[in-house]
């Protein structure tokens, strides 16, 4: 009795064919169309969001670097006119 459920002649093949999909459903090839480009939209807008912050960082640690050597080279100006100054 349960093998006359799953029994191959009664079984449909379900053909999944997207071209025959899209022709038969009406508006589908504009919302697909509208939902891609909204999709590349978002996408590509977020893509240059994460760019900036992380341009933005990386500019600011750069800053930062730069601002340490300056500081370290000031010091060492220091110290060198400090032992001129004590040697005289």
């Amino acid at each position: 009795m349960a093998d006359d459920v799953f029994d191959s002649a009664t079984t449909k093949k379900y053909n999944w064919n997207f071209k025959k999909f899209i022709e038969r459903t009406p508006c589908a090839r504009e919302s697909l169309l509208y939902g891609i480009g909204a999709g590349m939209i978002a996408g590509f807008g977020c893509f240059m969001k994460t760019s900036e912050e992380v341009c933005r960082y990386i500019k600011q640690k750069e800053k930062e670097a730069i601002k340490q050597h300056v500081d370290m080279l000031n010091k060492y100006r220091e110290q060198r006119r400090e032992e001129e100054g004590s040697e005289e």
